[in-house]
């Protein structure tokens, strides 16, 4: 020990560096394990906020780049709402939601909105496990015959109608126009989706 000391003082800087280059090795280490942990968890709860047994089902591409070939079929086509029902009867399924989304203008209350649209199943509330704060989400009907409703997100109602009951509303989404039957709960974002930020009508509305 008085060894030791003796040449840990004597060359004082050089104990220095070296306790500093061991303090930042020990710290950058921490650092990094931490960020990864933090990483992990918020990819986590990113997606059990939606339930831990979704799966997301999309169409293919039809075709990497240039024509298609000239006589040769493609077995591959975009999902339909066919495709959909069938996927509903498949055994262990609980819950199926069609969904179809794009962006375009949402006019209300003298405001106007450029925002996404959500063309989706009365049953996406509980698939995504999303709640309506008023009103009620999109009926049960028929797909092809659903009534022009839409679904407000919590900021998307806001910014249109402020602290106004926007229930019962007419608004225009793109050239059509919706009357406004629920306002969906906060819910945030989903891998960097804003939910509240969106509207929610029919899917065949959208299609």
């Amino acid at each position: 020990m008085h060894l030791a000391l003796r040449a840990i003082t004597a060359h004082r800087l050089r104990s220095f560096l070296t306790l500093l280059g061991i303090a930042v090795g020990i710290a950058a280490v921490i650092l990094l394990t931490s960020i990864g942990e933090g990483i992990h968890r918020f990819v986590l709860s990113e997606f059990t906020q939606f339930g831990t047994n979704l799966v997301s089902i999309a169409p293919g591409k039809v075709k990497t780049s240039g024509p298609a070939p000239t006589g040769i079929p493609t077995s591959v086509r975009p999902l339909t709402l066919d495709d959909a029902r069938a996927l509903q009867r498949l055994p262990h399924i609980t819950g199926m939601s069609a969904m179809v989304w794009g962006n375009t203008e949402v006019k209300g209350n003298g405001r106007l909105r450029r925002t996404t649209i959500n063309g989706v199943t009365p049953e996406m509330v509980s698939v995504y496990h999303v709640k309506v704060s008023s009103g009620q989400f999109l009926p049960p009907e028929d797909a092809e015959n659903a009534r022009a409703f839409v679904v407000l997100g919590a900021k998307l109602k806001a910014e249109l109608f402020g602290a106004e009951n926007a229930l019962g509303a007419r608004v225009t989404v793109g050239n059509l126009q919706f009357r406004v039957i629920g306002v969906l709960e906060a819910k945030g974002q989903f891998l960097g989706i804003d939910l509240d930020d969106a509207a929610y009508i029919p899917t065949a509305r959208a299609l």
